[in-house]
């Protein structure tokens, strides 16, 4: 057809060659000009490499010179009060590790159902879900499974961890409190609708979630009845949980702060679907599908920045932010990670991969490890974004990475969940055996014994009695046969649902 239309017109376009060859020409050299200009910047702009490194961030400067890293050594919490186990995010804990890397270990879900479901460490022990509808104990050191725990539909919430309980909710709408020893059911509590968001402990007292019609709640810890509940719109996402304030997002757009009575101390509503919350002492981080990222004011939810990091309109920012000292981290779908400063918003680089970023990084002290939907777990430098190294997945993004001890976890969505060790840099290495001196003291109770030789026999035997009874006490004291009341039943019809149709809606 074009073929025919072309000679059809073919008189017309004759009598107008001359002026179109003028206009050719013009446009030629125009084009020749720019391409010149863009050489030449080029050229200045990779002055200094050793043209080694091929794939280098798209480095956007706030000044003259990048700002520098501020890195706040975060301690592992004692135990998993809420996803990614802090507010900001950040589920990595050095050393850092680079290749060569090894498979520690490796497990399949039953039938390949996808792990959605980012681990909780307490112990030692990795406690997550998957699509197959189990909830899993595991040995992080091993690999040896616990106990698990099967539910009625798929588990893509990350579960909280406390000293006895393990509180996750699930696809059949269902709140679980599981014995984190035995995985026996404590309690159980239904929402009404399916629960595809994470679960947290506030104050030791609250479990706090929400479901997928915008209901949130918090249920009694011991017996999971109802506290309180409040409707804000939308599949429900978060909680974040940061002082006395519980913070959710919906993919509605509606981000919700709440004190631990329920009170709704401020909300916003925005028109685009909000990721999941991230928060530090200085605000709240979310990112939306119009491919904004805000940070709103812990105070009233007053927005104090907002960065538009995605170009192109029919893409958006969903993977949770991850805040690391003065720096924000935020992956996009259309395969950008960003870094911005925490303070005012301002791009400090850009790093570009081959498909969506749609979950939080793990960031140890120097290195980002990020799971793309190229298949692939990529890692490069926490202050350029200079890419250093690819890992094979063996299937899409699924869980979130978690970095630990030399160690990185990961699930994916072809059923694989995989521990993955690395090579520690000499320098990181060193510095345990820096931390050994302090054994020193140790030589200091050989010359005590010789001072108090009856003293410390007489104390030993006195306290070993009263404290032996405080244990036993604290582990008898969980009352596993009280029934949790049920906020709503679940519809039989929901129940029947299976994981394949809630693939579409999984969220971190």
């Amino acid at each position: 057809m074009h073929k025919s239309q072309t000679h059809a017109e073919e008189g017309i376009q004759t009598s107008r060659n001359s002026n179109n060859r003028h206009i050719a020409i013009i446009g030629t050299s125009l084009i020749a000009a720019l391409v010149l200009l863009f050489l030449i910047s080029t050229i200045f702009n990779s002055n200094g490499s050793d043209g080694e490194h091929a794939e280098v961030a798209q480095v956007v400067p706030v000044e003259d010179s990048l700002p520098a890293i501020e890195i706040l050594d975060e301690e592992l919490p004692e135990f998993w009060l809420q996803a990614r186990g802090l507010s900001t995010g950040n589920a990595g804990w050095g050393p850092d590790i680079t290749a060569p890397f090894d498979t520690l270990w490796h497990m399949r879900s039953n039938a390949g159902r996808e792990f959605f479901s980012s681990p909780a460490l307490v112990d030692g022990i990795l406690y997550f879900g998957c699509n197959d509808g189990n909830l899993r104990a595991v040995d992080a050191a091993s690999g040896s499974v616990n106990w698990t725990f099967g539910t009625a539909c798929g588990i893509c919430g990350e579960p909280a961890v406390n000293s006895t309980t393990v509180y996750f909710g699930g696809q059949d709408g269902v709140v679980y409190a599981i014995d984190r020893f035995s995985g026996s059911k404590k309690w159980s509590a239904g929402l009404g609708y399916h629960v595809f968001c994470n679960t947290g402990i506030f104050s030791d007292t609250l479990i706090v979630t929400g479901n997928s019609m915008g209901k949130v709640c918090a249920l009694n810890a011991r017996t999971g009845e109802p506290v309180w509940d409040d409707e804000i719109g939308g599949i429900v996402l978060g909680p974040v949980i940061i002082d006395s304030m519980i913070i959710f997002s919906t993919e509605g757009g509606k981000i919700a702060a709440f004190d631990p009575s329920g009170n709704r101390l401020w909300s916003k509503d925005y028109s685009s679907q909000a990721s999941p919350p991230s928060a530090d002492s200085t605000g709240v981080y979310a990112g939306f599908s119009n491919g904004v990222v805000r940070k709103f004011s812990l105070d009233d939810g007053h927005v104090i920045w907002e960065t538009d990091v995605v170009s192109s309109v029919s893409k958006c920012v969903m993977a949770r932010p991850v805040i690391v000292g003065n720096v924000v981290l935020s992956g996009t779908n259309d395969g950008q990670l960003v870094s911005l400063t925490a303070t005012d918003g301002t791009v400090i680089w850009r790093q570009n991969f081959d498909n969506w970023l749609q979950l939080p990084p793990a960031v140890g002290r120097e290195l980002v490890y990020i799971a793309c939907d190229d298949q692939r777990l990529h890692i490069v430098e926490l202050e350029t974004g200079a890419k250093i190294d690819s890992l094979e997945m063996d299937g899409y993004s699924g869980t979130a990475p978690l970095l630990l001890n030399g160690i990185i976890y990961y699930g994916n969505t072809s059923g694989g969940f995989t521990a993955l060790t690395g090579t520690i840099s000499e320098e990181e290495a060193i510095e345990p055996v820096e931390d050994q001196p302090e054994e020193q003291p140790e030589d200091q109770p050989d010359e005590q014994p010789e001072e108090q030789p009856e003293e410390q026999p007489e104390e030993q035997p006195e306290e070993q009695p009263e404290e032996m009874p405080d244990e036993v006490i604290e582990e008898v004291a969980d009352d596993e046969d009280i029934p949790g009341e049920m906020i709503q039943p679940l519809d039989e019809d929901l129940v029947d649902i299976t994981a394949d149709d809630m693939d579409s809606t999984e969220t971190e």
